[in-house]
């Protein structure tokens, strides 16, 4: 294993691709790199001098694709955004290699992804030293093929299959399933991440099937998605254009209306054959899997100290001779790194290096590492980052904790201290008292709504949800506490004259008892009061919980330790709910 000092390094995100498009674009990227290619030489004659002017690096651009041996830096690859967007300018070099919809030039964003999407497949290799990319013997190969030839088709059939990712996709749809982006984003990745999130699609389909308006219905089945959800569609739009995977609509029965989704996939006979040769049985024919430091986390908090945590979790166990527990690595990890790990968040990492397209097989006697992968450089921790922030405590405290809540929902956390995921929040925080915790359930969420409902028609008795992802925690303001005031109170009245929405309709009409719920990242303040004052305006009371006791009493109810009758009479409290 390679090392550099992190202080030395910007810290990047790449490995993970969600928008760069076809591959016809991307071998113009990838000919940046090379020097006196068609772009190359067509960069500096004519896109550069046109598209960029002398403020925005026009000379210092020409200057550097002069340099032999040719190596870029990520900033000049990649420039800046402005703002507003109809100022943009074309200040960095993978912008003017392709035109944009609406200007002949792409903004940073898009350059972004065909830069991370060229070292993904490893035409370009990048320096931590210098912050700079150069091609690889393989990107050299791409740009020589031919369109069209049977080279390129083996040169992208090796850059994919050395991509882990893709062999995740591939072996999900091995077995003839046909799955759609949602099914294929929640078992790509690490699970319980911010990084890896993904839409809860029975919760969507429940929802679609309340809709009549078609046109918010197809924003919902094209828009609404994770992070997770995103790569899957991305990696499956590559795979069909190679012909391995193709896409068909996938219809589902929902309350009895047929409900589709488009972006849904299947795997073909060419598909299953260049599966077998990513598998590579036989080791000296193997392609070896790109791997590197920055693969382990594209976003989640403290993710210096946890994709560095992952990488040389893989390197013990790559390492070993035959098998290795987990309590092994956990000796090795405090010994040679000084982190001290739990077994729990290392049985987590595995699965996610599986998640991510790597062949490792677990036994009862512990791990077995079946895959041949990349040396990479690994940023050397100063003391101050091996020590995490709340939010990540938060989870290893959850992880404990939870036996029996699949550890996927531990990305609960890192969405309610992201303010930008409000409607993942919702939906993922219904999805888990729906399919965890033996209750009913729906995401509503829009004007004049609650977030979501959950209810049981055994006791009767309905919750009325309101979400809050904040990051810096929730003083439960006395709008919101309005809000809920005038939820309780719709739901009270039932008027069409008064709210239109007809929202409490999702209720069934055996619901006749209540409750309400707020529930957040952490709460501040005198909440207590606040709950008091709804209960007062309304007869109905209520509890705010946060979001480590949401996944504690899910798990409490999951095992049997809490019944329902039990979460109902906390719920009546008017105060914060407290099981941890």
């Amino acid at each position: 294993m390679s090392y550099v000092n992190g202080h030395t390094i910007v810290v990047r995100t790449f490995g993970w691709v969600q928008d760069p498009g076809k591959f016809e674009n991307l071998k113009r990227v990838v000919g940046t790199f090379y020097y006196g290619s068609a772009i190359h030489n067509e960069l500096i004659n004519t896109i550069i001098p046109t598209l960029v002017e002398e403020r925005d690096g026009r000379d210092r651009f020409i200057v550097e694709l002069n340099k032999q041996p040719l190596n870029l830096k990520y900033e000049d690859l990649v420039g800046t955004s402005f703002y507003p967007r109809a100022s943009a300018r074309c200040n960095g070099i993978i912008q003017a290699v392709l035109p944009g919809q609406k200007r002949p030039f792409q903004g940073d964003w898009p350059a972004n992804n065909f830069v991370r999407w060229a070292h993904a497949l490893g035409f370009i290799s990048y320096d931590y030293l210098t912050d700079t990319f150069a091609i690889t013997s393989l990107g050299e190969s791409y740009v020589e093929s031919a369109d069209g030839s049977a080279e390129e088709e083996e040169v992208l059939t090796k850059a994919l299959l050395s991509y882990p990712p893709v062999m995740r996709m591939l072996n999900l749809l091995s077995d003839g399933s046909h799955m759609t982006k949602f099914e294929l984003g929640k078992q790509l990745g690490f699970v319980g991440e911010d990084g890896f999130t993904t839409l809860p699609q029975n919760i969507l389909l429940e929802s679609l099937s309340r809709l009549t308006d078609s046109k918010q219905k197809n924003e919902m089945k094209t828009d609404w998605d994770g992070s997770a959800d995103k790569y899957a569609r991305m990696i499956c739009s590559w795979l069909i254009s190679l012909g391995w995977v193709v896409r068909e609509a996938k219809e589902f029965n929902v309350n009895g209306s047929i409900e589709s989704i488009g972006q849904a996939y299947k795997i073909t006979s060419k598909g299953l054959e260049v599966r077998r040769r990513g598998l590579g049985t036989n080791i000296a024919e193997r392609i070896i899997k790109n791997v590197y430091w920055e693969l382990f986390a594209p976003k989640c908090t403290d993710k210096v100290y946890v994709r560095t945590r992952r990488s040389y979790i893989l390197k013990i166990i790559e390492a070993s001779q035959g098998i290795i527990r987990a309590e092994r690595i956990k000796e090795l990890l405090l010994q040679r790194y000084g982190l001290d790990v739990s077994v729990e968040t290392i049985k987590d990492d595995v699965v996610g290096f599986i998640n991510i397209g790597l062949n490792i097989e677990i036994t009862d006697r512990g791990y077995k590492f079946k895959d041949s992968i990349t040396d990479f450089i690994v940023p050397e921790l100063t003391v101050q980052e091996t020590k995490v922030s709340d939010v990540l405590l938060y989870k290893e405290q959850c992880r404990e904790k939870l036996h029996n809540i699949p550890h996927e929902y531990l990305s609960l956390i890192d969405l309610a201290f992201d303010s930008n995921q409000n409607r993942l929040f919702e939906m993922q925080t219904i999805d888990l008292f729906v399919n965890e915790c033996q209750f009913s359930g729906v995401h509503l969420g829009g004007g004049r709504k609650p977030d979501g409902i959950i209810y049981r028609e055994q006791e009767q008795h309905g919750v009325i949800i309101d979400t809050k992802a904040y990051s810096k925690g929730y003083s439960l303001p006395i709008s919101q506490a309005d809000e809920m005031t005038r939820y309780i109170r719709d739901n009270q009245t039932r008027s069409d004259s008064i709210n239109p929405t007809r929202w409490w309709d999702s209720f069934p009409e055996s619901i006749d008892s209540f409750n309400f719920a707020f529930i957040s990242s952490v709460f501040k303040g005198n909440i207590g009061a606040t709950l008091q004052r709804i209960a007062l305006d309304t007869g109905i009371k209520g509890a705010a919980i946060n979001v480590m006791n949401v996944l504690v009493v899910a798990e409490k109810l999951k095992a049997g330790e809490m019944s329902h009758t039990d979460f109902y009479n906390l719920l009546d409290t008017n105060a914060e709910l407290n099981v941890v």
